[in-house]
């Protein structure tokens, strides 16, 4: 904001406050002192107008079905920024920038405040497909056909695929689960690290009990998401294993369909037991 000096005109001041007419400046107001005087040498703060728009984002490429959220800012004072898209079938946005992806498409989202406006490209690509498994959804079908094809490329521990380096189970977990959610086969060194897993594209969580870790893993997998999780064997106090699907209510350990990193076997999580509670979940922007 420009601070501009403002000289009142006094002979139109003195004219018009003779003839008891109140008088408004050029400049929409006058500064007064403390003795109710035009002060001739104050200076004004001036709402500039706004006369340009931008936003944080100029391209978005997104799968339908989620959401972003753009930021507009000006570079005036402005009341407010309207939003509206060119094609709301493939993004449509709500007051305050909210994007949400439909179908398959391109459009553009504009922002416009007081006649100035910007605009960002966006690119709708169509879902993943996806495969119902018993009560969930997976992306991609699993039986022994593909798990050799991705033991090929991802590796198992039993197969000592990197016998150079200890590449954990944690690691052959998460490149299976990152199959789950993108259909890209990743070997398991992908996913480690400087001695420990870099977790790419995925948060992890911790819950206080089985039963909330199980809900959590049960949501993301209704929602297409492959899951890590700590598990215990016979052989092992901790085991990390992927999970892909779930039967029945989801609500006990032994509902649910796993990769056992150790021989890349399909499976049902039977027979472990927790370690402790906390999981990975695999996303993919």
């Amino acid at each position: 904001m420009k601070t501009t000096k403002a000289k009142a005109i006094v002979s139109i001041a003195a004219a018009a406050a003779a003839m008891g007419i109140a008088c408004v400046s050029v400049f929409s107001v006058m500064a007064l002192d403390t003795n109710g005087v035009i002060d001739l040498n104050a200076d004004l703060e001036l709402e500039k107008p706004v006369s340009k728009v931008s936003l944080d984002k100029k391209k978005i490429v997104k799968r339908s079905g989620g959401q972003l959220k753009l930021n507009a800012k000006t570079n005036g004072k402005a009341s407010s920024v309207v939003y509206y898209s060119t094609d709301s079938k493939v993004a449509k946005v709500s007051a305050n920038g909210t994007v949400r992806f439909g179908k398959r498409g391109k459009a553009k989202i504009i922002a416009q405040c007081n006649g100035a406006k910007t605009f960002c490209d966006v690119t709708v690509k169509k879902p993943l497909s996806r495969q119902t498994v018993s009560g969930t959804v997976a992306h991609y079908s699993l039986n022994a056909s593909t798990m050799r094809k991705a033991e090929k490329k991802i590796g198992c521990q039993i197969q000592h695929a990197y016998p150079s380096s200890t590449v954990m189970c944690s690691a052959y977990s998460f490149a299976y689960a990152y199959y789950q959610v993108t259909g890209d086969l990743k070997p398991a060194g992908y996913f480690w690290s400087s001695g420990g897993c870099t977790w790419r594209g995925g948060t992890y969580h911790r819950y206080s009990s089985p039963g909330e870790m199980l809900s959590a893993i049960k949501k993301q997998l209704d929602n297409g998401r492959a899951c890590v999780g700590y598990l215990r064997t016979g052989s092992s106090p901790q085991h990390y294993v992927t999970f892909y699907g779930y039967n029945g209510s989801g609500k006990n350990l032994s509902d649910y369909k796993i990769l056992d990193p150790w021989d890349g076997k399909i499976t049902t999580a039977a027979g472990y037991g927790y370690s402790c509670v906390g999981y990975h979940v695999a996303t993919v922007n």
